[in-house]
């Protein structure tokens, strides 16, 4: 008996099992260890089978090209305000990785400043700035999008002004970050003194800077889990998601520093451009605990419809159709009963469709015509976009079997007519 339970403990299906669990009921301290080991242990198989460290490796090689220029365009703004050793200061004190890196990384941004301030290749450099920020927020959002389920993501016009409004921001929100960071330091322990009560006030506002950057880091790392996916994401969610990641991200960050993990032979190998390969592996790290917290994310948002099997995109024909006739039909009964649309949430829990199947589906029998998607409180509704009352299913599993109306072929003539001859009077109202 022992050796059975010691077994299943180590099986993954026991651990995605302990998320489907009701964690509305009061759990024991045991129950509590195991769910928190059930999330570590599901999120990571996860991130492994959505591939996490390829999307990382792209990512990372987009940050690398974009990384600099985005430094240089933030060191320019800041020196318009007078700011630009403030920033330059904050970067080396708090910035993740050694000394290297950031001297390699500020010495080639006011390299790329002064070329700037000559007139050479200006327009060139902000045009591959701005392709080299876009490429590593569009790959962002891709690579979420797969983790979420989300098959369509942001169009052309909101990709342009969505990653432009946060390309210009983040540079000034920085800078403003910075400046807040050093009047605090210098300007409010010094009031603290002169009133008297340092003892009090004064270890209240070290604390406060020394949670700041942590802060940062949550927040951003929320914002990430919370806009970037093309998916409503609840934001008690993202803020779960994203105080763990950025937790990690910074003790990630800590043991990276205090044991310099490669100095001594990237050093060796590669001389002065020893900080490179040091970028390289910190960049991969850091964008690895993003994915991975992403992947927490969705578990936090649909543990209750997480299996162990990886999901069958590409299933047998006959079943996506069969599934997809079921959810159209509660959809419908729901209609037709004027209770509005259902939402994703409430069809995987109706129907017990694992939630990353569903939205396969949903979006394909969108993308024919046939739901219509409608964005709200945080979650998606679906909607018929045909009168059900002559909708057929036949119709609908003529749409979704991706054959022309006007068939050209005659095994394709006969497929229609057969399906409409045994289907064609069976309505959704």
């Amino acid at each position: 008996m022992p050796n059975a339970r010691l077994k299943r403990f180590g099986t993954l299906e026991f651990y995605y099992a302990v998320l489907r669990r009701d964690w509305r009921k009061k759990a024991i301290v045991w129950e509590s260890f195991l769910k928190i080991v059930a999330i570590l242990v599901v999120s990571i198989d996860r991130f492994i089978k959505d591939a996490g460290a390829v999307s990382a490796a792209a990512l990372t090689f987009y940050s690398v090209l974009s990384f600099i220029p985005f430094v240089a365009l933030a060191l320019g703004i800041a020196k318009g305000f007078g700011l630009g050793t403030v920033l330059e200061n904050q970067l080396h004190e708090q910035t993740l990785a050694n000394t290297q890196i950031i001297d390699f990384v500020l010495n080639f941004a006011n390299h790329a400043l002064e070329n700037m301030k000559g007139g050479l290749v200006t327009g060139l450099g902000i045009v591959f700035l701005l392709w080299a920020v876009i490429k590593v927020l569009g790959n962002t959002e891709l690579a979420m999008n797969r983790i979420w389920g989300v098959q369509k993501g942001r169009g052309v016009t909101r990709k342009f002004t969505d990653y432009l409004s946060i390309m210009f921001i983040a540079p000034i929100l920085v800078i403003l970050i910075s400046s807040i960071n050093v009047f605090m330091t210098s300007n409010l322990q010094a009031i603290a003194m002169e009133e008297g009560f340092l003892s009090y006030a004064g270890s209240l506002m070290i604390f406060l800077l020394k949670l700041l950057p942590y802060l940062l880091v949550w927040l951003l790392f929320i914002f990430l889990y919370r806009f970037m996916p093309t998916t409503p994401v609840k934001l008690k969610h993202a803020v779960v998601a994203g105080i763990i990641a950025g937790t990690v991200y910074q003790v990630v960050q800590w043991f990276y520093i205090r044991f310099q993990i490669g100095v001594s032979s990237y050093n060796a190998i590669y001389g002065s451009l020893a900080a490179l390969p040091l970028l390289l592996v910190w960049l991969q790290l850091s964008w690895s605990i993003v994915l991975w917290g992403t992947e927490l994310c969705y578990i936090l948002r649909n543990r209750h419809f997480l299996y162990m099997s990886p999901v069958e995109r590409e299933n047998k024909w006959i079943e996506n159709i069969e599934l997809s006739v079921n959810i159209l039909k509660y959809i419908a009964d729901e209609y037709l009963k004027n209770n509005g649309g259902p939402s994703l949430e409430m069809i995987s829990k109706k129907l017990r469709i694992n939630m990353n199947k569903l939205r396969v589906v949903l979006q394909d029998m969108a993308d024919k015509g046939i739901l219509a998607q409608v964005e709200e409180d945080d979650d998606i509704f679906y909607l018929p976009l045909v009168d059900l009352h002559k909708l057929s299913l036949a119709d609908v599993i003529i749409r979704l079997s991706y054959i022309r109306n006007h068939a050209e072929e005659k095994w394709e003539r006969r497929f229609i007519q057969a399906i409409n001859r045994e289907f064609g009077d069976e309505k959704f109202a």
